[in-house]
């Protein structure tokens, strides 16, 4: 089911109702065009052929990480088969196509600023970037409308290894796939069907300074349509694998998904996790058909909950930052909130409109991760997540909904410390490693670390094992870089590593082994076989022998 509303520059928001991932609170219907289909993994060596006789099914598709997209000819209902394939060894996971859905609802009112992007401080950070043309947001959705004027060509990836000339140049089994794919049609032509990820891709990229139209939180940015949806505003779950796949190959450092079910699948949840360097963001969902946000620590919207290190859930926030009515919740699943109502972008045919929904709120994240990304191109995936939540507003509002309890903010984003203090140098003993010694104080120095935070202080701790990580500030002054210590008997190692003014720890240094022994030998019993103890002998050679002799730590060095 789908709500259009007749305005010509009003573009409507999609609330989408097919299937399993149909709008939350709809009633259940089949998904057009997957309902006689099944996504299969099989086992490495499985019979595939008499799987698929059993359910009477055929291939239709191979997807990545050997997904097999099964549609059903015979007389079977997808259940059937799904219970059928559940119950083989050699069969890891089986489940239908599903269809997921948009998050984005109508807008009312047409308000010709771009308030979100001052909410979240936006002018502040384009002081320190504007974006780079070096990093690519993939935008997973109904596809985006490459040429509209704020957009292409310039915000718009293009292929560098593909050319318009009907051959696969860059062999991904793709003829001509320049700019990006659609993977519903499986064809080269990603635009959009519906306005929906036009919109997305606006908020993300929409090109700044250009004298045109709106801005995205990035001026300069290279966008990579992948369509997924049709103009119901339903994604097929097959499509959306082989999206994320792509766009994973393409090297795109953010990923935005800007739909969702509630149903898991374990499908999508691979794809995430095969690829660990990039950094999905999700729209949290637009509650049911109450019109009202549900809480998703309750009842799941997918892949918003999947619990990858790579994943940010986002929910969506007024002018007021409180959370939008419609706005899904959760202090457990749902990371932070962004604008999310009013938010005019680009949609198809050169124009521009306002719409409300997390599917709004959403792109707002994945555009600060690639102000990040342009800014400090070396961090890694966990390293931008940790500036976007760490660098949210607090927002009392938000406290308990949310877990982060904030608002996006762009600029601090790009000015939090995530990186771990550097220079800390292998430290030293006045123990030789590796030798004995009965001297059980120990004095040990380390080359003092260095950061833009500063140092907190520095962790150490003495430990029989080689590898230890120390976790708690001893020394709170960063000036300090010896310690004294008396190491007890054995074998030991020490360890130390800094912490920096913003909580970030540094790699351990390990210095060792430390070998302390302050016992004496255990002493022998001495006996003379020659010389009979208190009697008198003429013979002046003496043979003397003894037993007992030992050291349990650092065994004997010799006799006196």
């Amino acid at each position: 089911m789908m709500r259009r509303l007749g305005m010509a520059v009003l573009a409507v928001g999609m609330l989408g109702a097919t299937g399993a991932f149909g709008a939350q609170g709809a009633a259940e219907t089949p998904a057009r065009g997957e309902s006689r289909e099944l996504l299969v993994r099989f086992e490495v060596g499985a019979a595939q052929a008499s799987a698929l006789s059993e359910i009477g099914g055929g291939i239709v598709e191979r997807l990545p990480r050997g997904l097999l997209r099964i549609r059903l000819d015979g007389s079977s209902t997808v259940a059937e088969a799904e219970a059928l394939l559940e119950r083989r060894p050699d069969v890891r996971y089986a489940g239908p196509n599903r269809r997921f859905r948009l998050f984005a609802t109508p807008a009312d009112t047409y308000f010709p600023e771009l308030w979100g992007l001052r909410q979240i401080s936006a002018p502040e950070a384009w002081d320190l970037t504007t974006g780079s043309d070096s990093v690519t947001v993939a935008v997973v959705d109904s596809g985006v409308d490459y040429t509209h004027p704020d957009l292409g060509p310039d915000n718009i990836w293009a292929n560098a290894a593909e050319t318009a000339n009907l051959v696969d140049d860059d062999g991904n089994g793709l003829v001509d796939d320049v700019r990006g794919w659609d993977f519903l049609s499986g064809d080269n032509a990603p635009l959009d069907v519906d306005g929906h990820g036009t919109h997305v891709a606006g908020t993300i990229g929409a090109r700044g300074n250009n004298s045109l139209g709106v801005t995205g939180v990035n001026w300069r940015v290279k966008v990579l349509p992948l369509r997924a949806g049709d103009e119901t505003n339903g994604l097929a779950e097959s499509a959306i694998v082989s999206s994320f796949a792509y766009a994973c190959a393409k090297g795109a450092k953010v990923i935005n998904g800007s739909f969702g079910g509630d149903v898991y699948s374990p499908t999508i949840h691979d794809a995430i996790a095969a690829c660990p360097g990039a950094l999905f963001v999700f729209a949290a969902g637009n509650g049911g058909e109450d019109g009202l946000g549900d809480n998703n620590d309750l009842a799941g919207s997918y892949p918003c909950n999947d619990q990858s290190p790579n994943v940010l859930c986002v929910a969506a926030t007024g002018r007021g930052d409180t959370l939008s009515s419609f706005s899904n919740f959760g202090p457990n699943t749902v990371d932070l909130a962004a604008p999310g109502e009013g938010i005019l972008s680009t949609v198809p045919g050169s124009a521009y409109a306002f719409y409300d929904g997390t599917s709004m709120a959403a792109p707002h994240v994945s555009g600060v991760a690639a102000l990040v990304w342009a800014q400090r191109p070396a961090l890694r995936v966990d390293e931008v997540r940790r500036s976007i939540v760490l660098g949210v507003d607090p927002k009392p509002q938000l406290a308990g909904l949310v877990g982060s309890g904030g608002r996006l903010n762009a600029f601090r984003a790009l000015t939090q410390d995530v990186q771990p203090p550097t220079g800390l140098a292998a430290a030293s003993s006045t123990h030789t490693s590796g030798a004995w010694s009965n001297v059980p104080a120990v004095s040990v120095s380390w080359a003092g670390a260095a950061d833009a935070s500063g140092i907190d202080g520095y962790s150490y701790v003495v430990s029989p094992v080689a590898t230890l990580v120390p976790d708690e500030v001893k020394e709170v002054e960063e000036t300090i870089t010896s310690v004294n210590l008396n190491v007890p008997d054995g074998v030991h190692w020490f360890h130390v590593r800094a912490r920096d003014g913003a909580g970030n720890w540094g790699d351990a240094v390990h210095v060792g082994p430390i070998m302390v022994d302050t016992f004496r030998p255990v002493r022998p019993v001495a006996s003379s076989p020659s010389h009979a103890v208190g009697r008198v002998s003429s013979v002046r050679e003496i043979v003397a022998a003894w037993i007992g002799a030992a050291d349990e730590a650092s065994g004997l060095d010799g006799y006196s």
